[in-house]
Protein backbone atom coordinates (compact mmCIF):
# COMPACT_ATOMS: atom_id res chain seq x y z
CA UNK A 1 0.00 0.00 0.00
CA UNK A 2 2.95 2.15 0.69
CA UNK A 3 4.86 1.68 -2.09
CA UNK A 4 8.84 0.59 -1.84
CA UNK A 5 10.07 4.02 0.01
CA UNK A 6 11.12 2.89 3.79
CA UNK A 7 9.51 5.36 6.56
CA UNK A 8 11.40 6.26 9.71
CA UNK A 9 8.84 6.55 12.45
CA UNK A 10 10.00 7.61 16.26
CA UNK A 11 8.03 5.98 18.80
CA UNK A 12 7.74 7.16 22.38
CA UNK A 13 5.83 5.57 25.23
CA UNK A 14 6.26 5.81 28.85
CA UNK A 15 3.66 3.49 30.79
CA UNK A 16 2.37 -0.48 30.14
CA UNK A 17 -0.92 0.21 28.65
CA UNK A 18 0.73 2.84 26.40
CA UNK A 19 3.67 0.16 25.45
CA UNK A 20 1.09 -2.25 24.75
CA UNK A 21 -1.24 0.32 22.51
CA UNK A 22 1.53 1.78 20.49
CA UNK A 23 2.81 -1.95 19.21
CA UNK A 24 -0.48 -2.48 17.83
CA UNK A 25 -0.22 0.43 15.90
CA UNK A 26 3.51 -0.31 15.12
CA UNK A 27 1.73 -3.63 13.76
CA UNK A 28 -0.65 -1.77 11.83
CA UNK A 29 2.25 0.17 9.98
CA UNK A 30 3.60 -2.77 8.81
CA UNK A 31 0.45 -3.75 6.83
CA UNK A 32 0.89 -0.17 5.15
CA UNK A 33 4.41 -0.38 3.67
CA UNK A 34 8.76 -0.89 4.71
CA UNK A 35 9.02 1.04 7.84
CA UNK A 36 11.53 1.41 10.41
CA UNK A 37 10.31 2.10 14.22
CA UNK A 38 12.71 2.92 17.14
CA UNK A 39 11.90 4.93 20.71
CA UNK A 40 11.57 4.48 23.62
CA UNK A 41 9.91 0.82 24.17
CA UNK A 42 8.10 -1.63 26.94
CA UNK A 43 8.25 -5.38 25.70
CA UNK A 44 5.27 -5.43 23.82
CA UNK A 45 6.69 -3.04 21.32
CA UNK A 46 10.39 -4.88 21.59
CA UNK A 47 8.21 -7.86 20.48
CA UNK A 48 6.94 -5.34 17.41
CA UNK A 49 10.28 -4.85 16.32
CA UNK A 50 10.87 -1.12 17.73
CA UNK A 51 14.44 -0.63 18.17
CA UNK A 52 14.88 0.50 21.69
CA UNK A 53 16.43 3.86 22.14
CA UNK A 54 15.94 3.41 25.66
CA UNK A 55 13.57 1.48 27.69
CA UNK A 56 10.10 2.64 29.00
CA UNK A 57 10.61 0.96 32.48
CA UNK A 58 13.24 3.99 32.81
CA UNK A 59 10.49 6.48 32.80
CA UNK A 60 7.78 4.51 34.69
CA UNK A 61 6.63 6.75 37.56
CA UNK A 62 3.66 6.42 39.88
CA UNK A 63 3.07 9.71 41.31
CA UNK A 64 4.17 13.63 41.86
CA UNK A 65 6.16 12.13 44.89
CA UNK A 66 8.35 10.08 42.66
CA UNK A 67 9.70 11.80 40.09
CA UNK A 68 13.22 13.66 41.79
CA UNK A 69 14.14 9.61 42.43
CA UNK A 70 13.63 9.03 38.44
CA UNK A 71 14.89 12.64 36.96
CA UNK A 72 18.34 11.65 36.02
CA UNK A 73 17.14 8.91 33.79
CA UNK A 74 13.91 10.84 32.60
CA UNK A 75 16.69 13.48 31.18
CA UNK A 76 19.01 10.80 29.74
CA UNK A 77 16.10 9.61 28.13
CA UNK A 78 14.94 13.27 26.45
CA UNK A 79 18.23 13.68 25.52
CA UNK A 80 18.76 10.71 23.86
CA UNK A 81 15.47 10.83 21.70
CA UNK A 82 16.75 14.76 20.55
CA UNK A 83 19.76 13.14 19.36
CA UNK A 84 17.17 10.57 16.82
CA UNK A 85 16.06 13.43 15.57
CA UNK A 86 19.47 13.95 13.55
CA UNK A 87 21.03 10.47 13.69
CA UNK A 88 17.53 8.52 12.86
CA UNK A 89 15.80 11.21 10.84
CA UNK A 90 12.24 9.85 11.33
CA UNK A 91 9.65 11.15 9.05
CA UNK A 92 6.90 11.51 11.80
CA UNK A 93 6.89 11.22 15.66
CA UNK A 94 4.03 9.54 17.56
CA UNK A 95 3.67 10.52 21.19
CA UNK A 96 1.76 7.69 23.49
CA UNK A 97 0.27 9.19 26.56
CA UNK A 98 2.12 10.22 29.11
CA UNK A 99 1.62 13.56 29.41
CA UNK A 100 4.29 14.19 32.32
CA UNK A 101 6.72 13.39 29.93
CA UNK A 102 5.68 14.02 26.18
CA UNK A 103 4.14 17.33 26.95
CA UNK A 104 7.40 18.42 27.84
CA UNK A 105 8.94 16.83 24.82
CA UNK A 106 6.83 17.25 22.16
CA UNK A 107 7.45 21.50 21.84
CA UNK A 108 11.11 20.84 21.05
CA UNK A 109 10.61 18.20 19.05
CA UNK A 110 8.24 20.06 16.85
CA UNK A 111 10.86 23.32 17.46
CA UNK A 112 13.42 21.03 15.93
CA UNK A 113 11.37 20.32 12.88
CA UNK A 114 9.70 17.06 13.46
CA UNK A 115 6.28 16.00 12.31
CA UNK A 116 4.02 14.70 15.53
CA UNK A 117 0.99 12.91 16.12
CA UNK A 118 0.22 12.38 19.27
CA UNK A 119 -1.92 9.26 20.15
CA UNK A 120 -4.14 8.83 23.61
CA UNK A 121 -4.59 12.32 24.74
CA UNK A 122 -3.08 13.44 27.95
CA UNK A 123 -6.51 14.09 30.06
CA UNK A 124 -6.45 17.98 30.10
CA UNK A 125 -10.42 17.74 31.10
CA UNK A 126 -9.11 16.82 34.75
CA UNK A 127 -6.01 18.89 34.68
CA UNK A 128 -5.48 21.83 32.58
CA UNK A 129 -7.97 22.92 30.48
CA UNK A 130 -5.75 25.38 28.71
CA UNK A 131 -2.79 22.77 27.92
CA UNK A 132 -5.21 21.88 25.17
CA UNK A 133 -4.78 25.53 23.18
CA UNK A 134 -0.89 25.26 23.97
CA UNK A 135 -0.60 21.56 22.23
CA UNK A 136 -2.20 23.33 18.96
CA UNK A 137 1.10 25.17 18.61
CA UNK A 138 2.99 21.51 17.95
CA UNK A 139 0.93 18.64 17.29
CA UNK A 140 0.48 18.29 13.91
CA UNK A 141 -2.41 15.44 14.31
CA UNK A 142 -3.83 14.20 17.50
CA UNK A 143 -5.94 11.04 18.30
CA UNK A 144 -8.29 10.72 20.65
CA UNK A 145 -9.88 7.58 22.32
CA UNK A 146 -12.85 9.19 23.76
CA UNK A 147 -15.75 10.76 21.51
CA UNK A 148 -16.19 13.90 23.99
CA UNK A 149 -11.99 14.55 23.88
CA UNK A 150 -12.43 15.23 19.41
CA UNK A 151 -15.04 18.85 20.03
CA UNK A 152 -13.12 19.66 23.19
CA UNK A 153 -9.29 20.01 21.32
CA UNK A 154 -11.03 21.06 17.82
CA UNK A 155 -12.14 23.61 19.76
CA UNK A 156 -9.15 24.80 21.19
CA UNK A 157 -7.18 24.60 17.53
CA UNK A 158 -6.02 21.03 17.50
CA UNK A 159 -6.20 18.84 14.33
CA UNK A 160 -8.07 15.72 16.27
CA UNK A 161 -9.56 12.51 15.05
CA UNK A 162 -11.72 10.28 17.00
CA UNK A 163 -10.26 7.00 16.21
CA UNK A 164 -11.87 4.87 18.72
CA UNK A 165 -10.35 3.19 22.03
CA UNK A 166 -7.93 0.54 21.32
CA UNK A 167 -9.21 -1.80 24.15
CA UNK A 168 -11.79 -2.45 21.76
CA UNK A 169 -9.47 -3.87 19.25
CA UNK A 170 -8.77 -7.03 21.10
CA UNK A 171 -9.73 -7.24 24.82
CA UNK A 172 -10.60 -11.03 25.56
CA UNK A 173 -10.40 -13.51 28.59
CA UNK A 174 -7.00 -15.38 27.92
CA UNK A 175 -9.12 -18.31 28.11
CA UNK A 176 -12.85 -19.67 28.43
CA UNK A 177 -15.03 -19.64 31.33
CA UNK A 178 -14.88 -23.20 31.79
CA UNK A 179 -11.11 -23.76 31.50
CA UNK A 180 -10.40 -20.67 34.18
CA UNK A 181 -13.04 -21.87 36.65
CA UNK A 182 -11.23 -25.50 35.94
CA UNK A 183 -8.33 -24.41 37.07
CA UNK A 184 -9.19 -22.10 39.78
CA UNK A 185 -11.05 -25.68 41.23
CA UNK A 186 -14.48 -23.30 41.28
CA UNK A 187 -17.54 -25.35 40.92
CA UNK A 188 -20.53 -24.85 39.12
CA UNK A 189 -22.34 -21.69 40.10
CA UNK A 190 -19.69 -20.96 42.87
CA UNK A 191 -19.66 -16.81 43.38
CA UNK A 192 -16.10 -15.53 42.11
CA UNK A 193 -14.73 -12.09 43.57
CA UNK A 194 -12.11 -10.71 41.46
CA UNK A 195 -8.95 -8.07 43.23
CA UNK A 196 -7.40 -6.52 40.95
CA UNK A 197 -4.74 -4.10 42.96
CA UNK A 198 -2.77 -2.20 39.98
CA UNK A 199 -0.37 -3.92 37.80
CA UNK A 200 2.49 -1.26 39.92
CA UNK A 201 4.51 -2.60 42.82
CA UNK A 202 3.03 0.94 44.90
CA UNK A 203 -0.32 0.39 44.08
CA UNK A 204 -0.25 -3.47 45.15
CA UNK A 205 1.40 -2.02 48.45
CA UNK A 206 -1.59 0.17 49.20
CA UNK A 207 -4.54 -1.73 47.57
CA UNK A 208 -4.23 -5.39 48.55
CA UNK A 209 -4.29 -5.23 52.45
CA UNK A 210 -7.85 -3.58 52.33
CA UNK A 211 -9.08 -5.65 49.28
CA UNK A 212 -7.72 -8.64 51.00
CA UNK A 213 -9.76 -7.74 54.49
CA UNK A 214 -12.94 -6.84 52.41
CA UNK A 215 -12.61 -10.43 50.85
CA UNK A 216 -12.53 -12.08 54.18
CA UNK A 217 -15.47 -10.21 55.48
CA UNK A 218 -17.27 -11.32 52.76
CA UNK A 219 -16.05 -15.29 52.77
CA UNK A 220 -17.13 -15.90 56.41
CA UNK A 221 -21.02 -15.50 55.74
CA UNK A 222 -20.81 -16.77 51.98
CA UNK A 223 -18.76 -20.08 52.24
CA UNK A 224 -19.06 -20.57 48.51
CA UNK A 225 -17.28 -17.56 47.93
CA UNK A 226 -13.83 -17.92 46.14
CA UNK A 227 -11.26 -14.94 45.65
CA UNK A 228 -9.41 -14.60 42.94
CA UNK A 229 -6.35 -12.17 42.95
CA UNK A 230 -4.62 -11.97 39.20
CA UNK A 231 -1.49 -10.37 39.51
CA UNK A 232 0.13 -8.17 36.72
CA UNK A 233 3.86 -9.83 35.12
CA UNK A 234 6.33 -9.34 37.63
CA UNK A 235 4.26 -8.51 40.98
CA UNK A 236 5.10 -10.22 43.77
CA UNK A 237 3.33 -9.27 47.00
CA UNK A 238 5.69 -8.67 50.04
CA UNK A 239 6.29 -11.38 52.67
CA UNK A 240 3.51 -10.39 55.06
CA UNK A 241 1.08 -9.48 52.58
CA UNK A 242 1.32 -12.69 50.67
CA UNK A 243 0.93 -14.81 54.49
CA UNK A 244 -2.43 -12.48 54.65
CA UNK A 245 -3.71 -14.31 51.25
CA UNK A 246 -5.38 -16.75 53.60
CA UNK A 247 -8.24 -18.78 50.66
CA UNK A 248 -7.46 -15.88 48.17
CA UNK A 249 -6.44 -17.78 44.90
CA UNK A 250 -3.44 -15.85 43.31
CA UNK A 251 -3.42 -16.64 39.60
CA UNK A 252 -0.57 -15.40 36.89
CA UNK A 253 -1.63 -14.80 33.32
CA UNK A 254 -5.20 -14.51 34.28
CA UNK A 255 -6.39 -11.03 34.73
CA UNK A 256 -9.00 -10.58 31.58
CA UNK A 257 -10.72 -14.00 32.53
CA UNK A 258 -10.71 -12.65 36.17
CA UNK A 259 -12.31 -9.34 34.89
CA UNK A 260 -14.63 -11.40 32.36
CA UNK A 261 -15.90 -14.02 34.38
CA UNK A 262 -15.62 -12.79 38.19
CA UNK A 263 -18.99 -12.17 39.37
CA UNK A 264 -17.80 -8.83 40.70
CA UNK A 265 -14.84 -7.26 41.12
CA UNK A 266 -12.45 -4.48 43.64
CA UNK A 267 -10.32 -2.75 40.53
CA UNK A 268 -7.94 0.10 40.92
CA UNK A 269 -8.20 3.07 39.64
CA UNK A 270 -7.01 3.09 35.49
CA UNK A 271 -6.70 0.82 32.60
CA UNK A 272 -8.23 -2.24 34.23
CA UNK A 273 -11.29 -0.68 35.31
CA UNK A 274 -12.25 0.15 31.64
CA UNK A 275 -11.43 -3.23 30.86
CA UNK A 276 -13.78 -4.39 33.48
CA UNK A 277 -16.81 -2.41 32.31
CA UNK A 278 -16.39 -3.36 29.23
CA UNK A 279 -16.75 -7.06 30.33
CA UNK A 280 -19.89 -5.92 31.75
CA UNK A 281 -18.75 -7.12 35.37
CA UNK A 282 -19.98 -5.06 38.35
CA UNK A 283 -17.02 -2.95 39.88
CA UNK A 284 -16.50 -0.77 42.89
CA UNK A 285 -13.10 1.58 41.80
CA UNK A 286 -10.43 2.26 44.06
CA UNK A 287 -7.52 3.99 44.68
CA UNK A 288 -5.04 5.10 47.53
CA UNK A 289 -2.09 7.03 47.47
CA UNK A 290 0.72 8.60 49.56
CA UNK A 291 -0.71 11.83 50.93
CA UNK A 292 1.70 14.06 49.57
CA UNK A 293 0.16 13.03 45.81
CA UNK A 294 -3.61 13.10 46.92
CA UNK A 295 -2.86 16.93 48.22
CA UNK A 296 -1.59 17.80 45.02
CA UNK A 297 -4.20 16.03 43.24
CA UNK A 298 -7.00 17.69 45.09
CA UNK A 299 -6.03 21.20 43.92
CA UNK A 300 -5.67 20.23 40.44
CA UNK A 301 -8.32 17.69 39.49
CA UNK A 302 -11.13 18.90 37.93
CA UNK A 303 -13.63 15.87 38.22
CA UNK A 304 -15.72 14.63 40.50
CA UNK A 305 -15.80 11.44 38.95
CA UNK A 306 -12.13 9.75 38.77
CA UNK A 307 -12.97 6.24 37.35
CA UNK A 308 -13.08 5.94 33.62
CA UNK A 309 -16.11 4.31 33.48
CA UNK A 310 -18.02 6.75 35.37
CA UNK A 311 -16.20 9.79 32.76
CA UNK A 312 -16.85 8.30 29.44
CA UNK A 313 -20.66 7.77 30.14
CA UNK A 314 -21.16 10.67 32.44
CA UNK A 315 -22.23 9.02 35.78
CA UNK A 316 -21.61 6.53 38.35
CA UNK A 317 -22.18 3.78 36.92
CA UNK A 318 -19.26 1.63 39.05
CA UNK A 319 -18.91 3.00 42.64
CA UNK A 320 -15.91 4.75 43.48
CA UNK A 321 -13.93 4.86 46.84
CA UNK A 322 -10.93 6.74 46.97
CA UNK A 323 -8.09 7.31 49.91
CA UNK A 324 -9.85 7.53 53.43
CA UNK A 325 -13.13 5.73 51.94
CA UNK A 326 -11.31 3.05 51.33
CA UNK A 327 -12.45 0.67 54.12
CA UNK A 328 -12.91 -2.99 54.89
CA UNK A 329 -16.21 -2.22 55.95
CA UNK A 330 -17.13 -0.17 52.72
CA UNK A 331 -15.84 -1.98 49.70
CA UNK A 332 -17.23 -5.32 51.47
CA UNK A 333 -20.78 -3.37 51.63
CA UNK A 334 -20.33 -2.03 47.54
CA UNK A 335 -19.64 -5.28 46.49
CA UNK A 336 -22.09 -7.26 48.76
CA UNK A 337 -25.52 -6.35 46.78
CA UNK A 338 -23.61 -7.94 43.02
CA UNK A 339 -22.80 -11.17 45.52
CA UNK A 340 -26.43 -11.86 46.59
CA UNK A 341 -28.97 -10.13 44.79
CA UNK A 342 -29.41 -10.97 40.19
CA UNK A 343 -31.79 -8.05 40.18
CA UNK A 344 -28.89 -6.28 41.39
CA UNK A 345 -26.34 -7.27 39.47
CA UNK A 346 -28.29 -7.30 36.27
CA UNK A 347 -29.41 -3.73 36.69
CA UNK A 348 -25.31 -3.31 37.11
CA UNK A 349 -24.57 -5.15 34.07
CA UNK A 350 -27.32 -2.87 31.69
CA UNK A 351 -25.46 0.57 33.05
CA UNK A 352 -21.83 -0.53 32.54
CA UNK A 353 -23.11 -1.35 28.59
CA UNK A 354 -23.81 2.00 28.12
CA UNK A 355 -19.34 2.42 28.54
CA UNK A 356 -18.99 -0.14 24.84
CA UNK A 357 -21.67 2.25 23.40
CA UNK A 358 -19.78 5.10 24.01
CA UNK A 359 -16.61 4.05 22.85
CA UNK A 360 -17.98 2.66 19.32
CA UNK A 361 -16.34 -0.36 17.63
CA UNK A 362 -12.80 -1.40 16.76
CA UNK A 363 -9.94 -0.09 14.64
CA UNK A 364 -8.19 2.20 16.36
CA UNK A 365 -4.81 0.71 15.77
CA UNK A 366 -5.16 0.86 12.55
CA UNK A 367 -6.76 4.52 12.14
CA UNK A 368 -4.07 5.64 14.06
CA UNK A 369 -1.30 3.80 11.80
CA UNK A 370 -3.10 5.96 8.78
CA UNK A 371 -2.78 9.17 10.19
CA UNK A 372 0.85 8.53 11.74
CA UNK A 373 1.61 7.34 7.77
CA UNK A 374 -0.39 10.41 5.99
CA UNK A 375 1.97 12.45 8.64
CA UNK A 376 5.09 11.16 7.01
CA UNK A 377 4.24 11.38 3.30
Amino acid sequence: MGGGIERRFLVVAGEASGDLHAARVVEALRMLGPCRVAGVAGPAMRTAGVEPLAAMEDLAVLGFAEIPARLPAILRTRARLLRALSEFSPHAVMLVDYPGFNLRLGPELKRRGARVLYYIAPQVWAWHAERAQAMARWVDRLAVVFPFEEPLFRAAGVETTFVGHPLMDGLEPEVEEAVFRAELGAAPGQRILGLLPGSRSQELERHLKPMLAAARALARTRPDLLAVLPLAPGLEPRRRAAADLGGVRLVRGRVHATQAFATACAVASGTATLETALFGTPLVIVYRTGWLNYAVARRMVRLQRIGLPNIVTGAEVAPELIQDALTTERLAATLAPWLDDAAVHASCRRNLAAVRERLGGPGASQRTAELLWSLAA
